[in-house]
Parts: structure tokens; C-alpha cells; sequence
């Protein structure tokens, strides 16, 4: 018997031999205490996040909020809250503009001028009222069926209509337009916006900021469902509408910055672009443009051709009496 069990004892030791050891346990993760502190509020093309956090040395994004990106980057803190990544390195290529007021950045994704492709022919359209009702004056009302007629013609034809937004890319889409639309007007939301949803094509609405809400004017929850349908883009026609030929260095700075800043308190984006009342400008307001806006927009003149210069885009004028033949010698 003291035979057998010796044999059995050994048979067990030789098998407990064989037995795989268990994997060694995995590296702990490294949780960060505490979370980083709440530094501002922070809006990311027209996308409100919970906000910008620190740890006193560095600025980072919460990393379940970053939805624009394919993949997140390596690094950042792991908290108990969640995990969070440098902000510059989520925001790169972003251009930040600060409400100093309400402690927010708005970053938004736009084109530098510098950096278009050049020699590209883009038409640019200036169009006004859409209507029927001639309250103002009767050659900006251009006719909702006739505005229908050019925009079916577009498509037909293979046109692209773009944002600024686009100018980035401009020589990778077929045959680019820009449809552009001064000033705001009701119409734009009750004629405008349904054909634009009808055939899929894309706008720029400028703007006065100072009107909005008032008699014939798109208001702010007009503007933001405008906006948030990705059709159209808003931007700047000054806060007045006054020529800027005529602004003291103050008053300039208040139509600039402050319609600038009172768009994006609606959109959360930043306006790029500018759009001069009348087209008219001294080289004093050219230079304050340029310190606020990468492009401006004059009233006719010749087709804008990618490369000229990007504060004097001149545009071809879209009105009542245009009909569908005049339309299309403007944009071949």
C-alpha cells in the first residue's frame, strides 16, 4: 500500500509540472487624482462640449466628447471621471475665438487664405430677397420660381454650390459656385431655406447683426436651424450696415468684432468672411478687415478666380429682372 501511494504521489508532482503557470497579472492602469479642473466653456464648430479642463500645466478635451475624430490620439489622463486629451493636440488646424465675456472659445474649422488652391474659376453669386412681396426695393426680390429655375439649372448642369468652408478643397469639386445672399432677410427662412433643402445645394447668408429679430429679418432661432442644417453658412455684413468707408477706428471695431462675436454666440462658429455694405471700403477698413476676417466681399465685377486677392471677391449680381438665360452667360 505504502508502495502504491509513493507511485501516486509522483505521478501528481509530474503533472503539476506540466501545468501551465497562470499569466501574471496586468499593469495597472494609471488613474490620474484628482481629474483635471473645469477652465471654461468651449464650443467646437457650433458643437458645445462640457467644457475645457486643466491640471494647472497643460488644457484638455473630455475624450467620450471628441466625435469628429476617426481615432483618438495616445496620451492624456485617465480619471476616475473618464479619460481626457490634450486640447492642442484635439484642436489642431481649429482657429480659436474667445468670448472673453461669457469665458467661451468657439474653434472652427476654416480655410486660411494662403492656403486655397489657386486658379481655380469659382462664380460668385449675390442675390438678396427672395420673394414676391416687394416690400423694399423691387430689383433685390428675386422671384422664389425664378431662384427654383436657377438652382434646378445648377444641378442639372453638374455645379457644386460651396461654403467658404470648402474653398480648402475647392480643386477637388466639380464645377464650384457660391451662392451668397446679403443681409438676412425673413424671406431667406420662409423661400430660401425650402429650396435649399429641396435640391441639397448649400448657401452663405451675410448677416446684419444689428437687425436681427426686427421687422423682415431672421431671427436667432431661424439663423441657428438654418445653420445646423449644414446648408448654410453665416457671416458677417457688419452690425449696421453702414458704410465702413465712413467708421472712426472705434466704430469699425465694433461692426467687425462685435458682429463677429454676436453670430457666434448664435451659430457657435466663427465668421471668416465678410461681406462689405455696398461693397464699399477706405483702406483704413480694408486693413481692420484683414485683422479679423480672411475674406471680403465686394458687390459686380468680374468672375472671383482662386489666388486673387482674398479681401476683394467680386461678385455677379442676381436680380428680380434676371432670367434663366441671363443666369447662365453669368456663370459660364
Amino acid at each position: 500500500m505504502r508502495k502504491l501511494w509513493s507511485f501516486l504521489l509522483i505521478g501528481a508532482l509530474l503533472l503539476s509540472g506540466c501545468t501551465k503557470a497562470p499569466a501574471p497579472d496586468p499593469e495597472p492602469q494609471v488613474v490620474y487624482d484628482p481629474a483635471p479642473q473645469k477652465a471654461g466653456e468651449i464650443t467646437v464648430d457650433g458643437k458645445a462640449l462640457s467644457g475645457i479642463y486643466s491640471d494647472g500645466a497643460q488644457e484638455y478635451l473630455r475624450a467620450d466628447e471628441v466625435d469628429w475624430l476617426s481615432a483618438l490620439p495616445e496620451g492624456g489622463l485617465n480619471t476616475a471621471e473618464g479619460r481626457y486629451l490634450p486640447k492642442d493636440v484635439l484642436l489642431e488646424g481649429y482657429h480659436p475665438f474667445a468670448d472673453e465675456e461669457n469665458n467661451r472659445t468657439y474653434y472652427t474649422a476654416y480655410p486660411k487664405a494662403e492656403e486655397i488652391p489657386q486658379g481655380v474659376k469659382v462664380p460668385t453669386l449675390m442675390y438678396h430677397a427672395v420673394s414676391d412681396d416687394l416690400w423694399g426695393i423691387a430689383s433685390l426680390f428675386v422671384r422664389p420660381a425664378e431662384l427654383e429655375r436657377q438652382l434646378q439649372y445648377l444641378t442639372e448642369e453638374g455645379y457644386t454650390p460651396i461654403h467658404f468652408e470648402d474653398l480648402g478643397r475647392v480643386d477637388e469639386i466639380q464645377k464650384p459656385i457660391l451662392l451668397t445672399f446679403d443681409d438676412g432677410y425673413q424671406d431667406n427662412y420662409t423661400e430660401l431655406f425650402p429650396l435649399l433643402k429641396k435640391y441639397n445645394v448649400k448657401a452663405t447668408v451675410f448677416m446684419i447683426m444689428g437687425s436681427v429679430g426686427q421687422e423682415h429679418y431672421l431671427t436667432r432661432e431661424q439663423i441657428a436651424e438654418m445653420d445646423q442644417s449644414g446648408l448654410v453658412s453665416f457671416q458677417s455684413h457688419t452690425m449696421t450696415h453702414e458704410f465702413l468707408s465712413t467708421r472712426t477706428a472705434e466704430q469699425l471695431e465694433e461692426e467687425l468684432y462685435r458682429s463677429k462675436l454676436e453670430l457666434a454666440r448664435i451659430t457657435g462658429k466663427e465668421s471668416f468672411v465678410l461681406c462689405y455694405p455696398t461693397g464699399k471700403y477706405s483702406e483704413s477698413s480694408l486693413a481692420a478687415t484683414a485683422e479679423h476676417y480672411e475674406f471680403g466681399l465686394l458687390m459686380s465685377g468680374p468672375t472671383y478666380v482662386t489666388g486673387s486677392d482674398p479681401l476683394k471677391i467680386t461678385r455677379k449680381y442676381i436680380s428680380r429682372s434676371t432670367d434663366l438665360n441671363a443666369f447662365k452667360n453669368m456663370i459660364s
